[in-house]
């Protein structure tokens, strides 16, 4: 079962702000983490979200298990997206 990835405005908005080629880079591993999240996904420590990285970016994502949805709330580079 495929899972499907949901951009939250946030994430949408910062995904924007991107260079053209590392959205292209986000906008794949995105593709191949909604056909086995589990084996890309980091569960954050003392959170209930999870993590995956590409390259210098970190993409924060809410897993709702019962729906097969992966809700990404997050992108932004490892320096600041754990502010």
């Amino acid at each position: 079962m495929k899972w499907t990835a949901i951009w939250s405005p946030r994430a949408q908005i910062e995904l924007d702000k991107l260079p053209p080629e590392d959205i292209k880079r986000i906008l794949k591993k995105t593709d191949d983490v909604e056909e086995n999240p589990f084996l890309y996904l980091e569960r954050l420590i003392n959170s209930p979200f999870f993590k995956f990285r590409v390259g210098y970016y970190r993409i924060i994502v809410d897993v709702v298990n019962d729906k097969l949805m992966l809700h990404l709330l997050k992108v932004k580079k490892r320096s600041r997206v754990y502010d």
